[in-house]
């Protein structure tokens, strides 16, 4: 998805539902792992502007990692973060995943996104504007092989780019070329 496609799917998407979208963006998270931090919101530590995952958050079969910690978040992000737990309860993923792809054809958007486009979006962003491998990761919790799986092939314009490269500065994601 690319930073114009974003903001036209954010703006599409009701009001009750858009820090719900864009917390998930922003950090990656599957979005299993996002209805659980909407119900143990003390993993979010706002004076780190962190959110520490433990062991149980993540669930996942072949998960290694004890924790995982999903940092470099935008100096915005507490708002959104309040914003998000002052929303409705995350849906069950069959019925965010018809709302997205409602939004999605409101929007213009095909293929329409779906549950995992927001985790898709944030680490294909962060691997075409030169984030090092290690660090996406580590933040998003899986080996080097199922990334490069995902990921290698997509492909975004020069102009694109620079959409990417200015929207993760804005996030804190990036830290700008000297």
């Amino acid at each position: 998805m690319t930073v114009e496609e974003f903001d036209r799917l954010k703006n599409s998407i009701h009001k009750t539902a858009k820090a719900l979208f864009e917390l998930n963006v922003i950090t990656g998270l599957r979005y299993v792992e996002v209805q659980r931090l909407y119900e143990n919101p003390t993993w979010y530590h706002e004076t780190r502007n962190q959110i520490i995952l433990p062991k149980e958050a993540q669930r996942k079969v072949k998960q290694k990692q004890i924790k995982r910690t999903i940092d470099k978040s935008p100096s915005t992000f507490p708002y959104v973060f309040n914003a998000f737990l002052e929303g409705r309860k995350p849906p069950e993923s069959s019925a965010w995943n018809r709302d997205l792809a409602r939004w999605s054809e409101i929007a213009g958007i095909n293929p329409k996104a779906g549950l995992k486009t927001p985790r898709k979006t944030i680490e294909s962003w962060m691997l075409k504007v030169g984030i090092p491998e290690i660090d996406i990761y580590s933040r998003q919790g899986h080996d080097p092989i199922t990334s490069l799986r995902h990921y290698q092939s997509l492909s975004f314009t020069d102009y694109e780019m620079r959409d990417i490269e200015k929207r993760l500065i804005e996030w804190g994601i990036l830290r700008r070329r000297i």
